[in-house]
């Protein structure tokens, strides 16, 4: 943040040289330099600021973690398991939660944050009651759609580049692309893949990451494009980052493996469906 080793070393109630060393340290163990040192002034190397957009979001995910564990540790009122790929979790969820939390008071959510493909998984083991995912799961499990998806491309705002999308995705596939990790999204990255495919590309990768926000800091910063899901931006307001729609869709929807639902979930779907309609009548006016 600071880009200066004796304003941090300030900030951390330590001295300069240890916090060098120990940076100087953390650059031998990764075999990478995170800072171009030019005399007095320093600069964040492109792994610099990768790690500048991770760490943070990490930590910030290990101490959500840690804070749901409690709360569900300290209740005796049972929750309502919810999966969510993690695309959702920054822009669309949340007013969804809002929501629920002012019709539903006692409704208590434990929310974990996985791929469709996990979701799946945990829906057929119990261990998640209802999931939001793509269309893509496999039979044996109920799918009901909430709402159509449209895809994107993100790159610098910097970048002059043209509204078709053929010309758009040309003229970008010059510089790195920032790809969804396969582990974290199998079925995403696959679809991602196959529309470059569609458009006569094969993507320079030069960053994986597992999650949304990751990929749009990464645009965000200059340092490369992305195909996402609309949902991952358009309500985010995020600035700096260029944006051209593509014509593909996916499809959105709650899943649950269950034939016959409790009350509160059936409340909880029941919810989700109006939440959803009335965010696709507002985007239609």
């Amino acid at each position: 943040r600071h880009l200066s080793f004796s304003r941090a070393a300030e900030e951390l109630h330590v001295s300069q040289p240890p916090l060098s060393r120990q940076i100087q340290e953390m650059e031998r163990e990764l075999g990478t330099a995170l800072f171009d040192r030019k005399g007095k002034r320093i600069e964040l190397t492109k792994a610099g600021e990768f790690l500048s957009i991770e760490v943070p979001r990490i930590l910030g995910g290990i101490e959500m973690a840690l804070r749901t564990a409690s709360a569900i540790g300290g209740s005796e009122t049972a929750s309502l398991r919810i999966g969510c790929v993690n695309f959702l979790m920054y822009a669309t969820l949340p007013p969804l939660f809002e929501m629920l939390r002012e019709r539903e008071p006692d409704m208590r959510i434990e929310l974990s944050v996985m791929s469709t493909e996990a979701q799946e998984r945990a829906l057929r083991a119990g261990t998640l009651d209802l999931g939001f995912v793509r269309s893509w799961v496999t039979t044996g499990l109920i799918f009901e759609p909430l709402s159509e998806e449209r895809l994107a491309v993100i790159f610098p705002a910097s970048m002059r580049v043209d509204e078709d999308p053929q010309r758009c995705i040309s003229s970008l596939s010059a510089i790195p692309f920032i790809s969804i990790s396969t582990d974290a999204a199998p079925g995403l990255s696959e679809k991602i893949r196959s529309i470059c495919a569609e458009y006569g590309c094969i993507p320079d990768i030069g960053y994986v990451c597992g999650d949304a926000y990751s990929i749009v800091k990464l645009a965000n910063a200059g340092l490369g494009w992305s195909i996402v899901p609309d949902m991952a931006f358009r309500d985010a307001a995020v600035e700096g980052v260029g944006i051209v729609m593509l014509p593909q869709t996916m499809a959105l929807g709650l899943c649950y493996a269950k034939p016959i639902l409790a009350e509160r979930e059936r409340r909880f779907i029941e919810l989700a469906k109006e939440f959803f309609a009335a965010r696709s009548r507002a985007e239609d006016e």
